[in-house]
């Protein structure tokens, strides 16, 4: 959601610098989020939160919003527990702030039932982190300081594998299982490629969506109207977004397995072709296993 001010302000107005500054900080905090720069893009939004008065509720809100967002997904990315404390202090303060500025009414916005719903998750996976790390403490853990992490036990040494044996001869048998398995190997790597394009719909479905939700959001705030949550012209923008989100998380983790797995029969095929039998062996660590044929 863009912060510009209306078009369709008196043309013997000067522009109001404070606004403008708030809007270039979350425009970069749009293109950094883009980039997928989550903690860059956080670091902007913060910057243009603090300077949106209590009054322009709304705005505050949708920039709250995408603070959280960001920060849950610096979390996500392995920049530490600070990112997710930050989101839960945010989160109770904007909660208090409202309550006091519109009492007992504050209750009935959706803003404020989103609100109190993420908080509910954020608390989720705090308590997550605490049971793996007993010693985080939200209260004196920031974005600049994160609590240490719980070192990673030792890795088991890899199990001493035997010499392999050369095959005795040609064996019809293994060169029928070669042959199915380049076979089956070629589809599923094509199976791959074509899931790699639902990927990539799904990622222009959801990019033009948001592209269009912000152009709508534009429009709506230079006539002077802003958009409600509601509304059904942007509820479809909303739909029509999740929609492309499924398609490309579902796509990218089906193509990679695909993908993975037309490889791994295809090398194996192609071994066995040349009178080099695959072994079953596990990757140490229990990360993976590769299969004898």
């Amino acid at each position: 959601m863009s912060l510009a001010t209306p078009a369709a302000a008196a043309p013997a107005a000067a522009p109001d610098p404070v606004l403008e500054a708030v809007n270039k900080r979350y425009q970069e905090g749009l293109a950094a989020r883009d980039a997928g720069d989550f903690v860059t893009a956080a670091e902007s939004f913060t910057a243009a939160y603090k300077d949106i008065p209590p009054k322009s509720r709304e705005i505050r809100a949708s920039v709250l919003f995408d603070l959280v967002d960001a920060r849950r997904n610096a979390f996500a990315e392995g920049e530490g527990p600070g990112q997710i404390c930050e989101c839960e202090r945010l989160l109770t303060d904007y909660l208090t702030e409202v309550k006091e500025l519109l009492g007992a009414r504050a209750e009935k916005l959706p803003d404020t039932r989103k609100a109190r719903k993420l908080l509910a998750e954020i608390r989720k996976q705090i308590a997550a982190v605490k049971a793996e790390n007993p010693a985080l403490d939200c209260a004196a853990t920031t974005v600049e300081r994160a609590a240490p992490e719980p070192e990673a036990p030792p890795e088991p040494p890899p199990a001493p594998v035997g010499p392999a044996q050369a095959p005795a001869g040609p064996d019809p048998a293994q060169a029928r299982r070669a042959r199915n398995l380049v076979i089956a190997g070629s589809v599923t790597t094509g199976l791959g490629g074509v899931l790699l394009g639902v990927m990539a719909g799904g990622l222009v479905i959801g990019r033009r969506a948001e592209q269009d939700g912000q152009s709508l959001t534009l429009k709506a705030l230079a006539s002077g109207t802003p958009l409600s949550e509601d509304d059904p012209e942007l509820q479809a923008l909303v739909r029509r977004g999740h929609t492309g989100n499924r398609l490309a998380i579902t796509g990218s983790v089906l193509a990679t397995v695909a993908v993975a797995a037309g490889v791994t029969m295809l090398v194996l095929g192609l071994r066995a072709k040349k009178g080099r039998p695959a072994r079953a062996a596990l990757v140490p660590g229990g990360t993976g296993i590769a299969l004898q044929f």
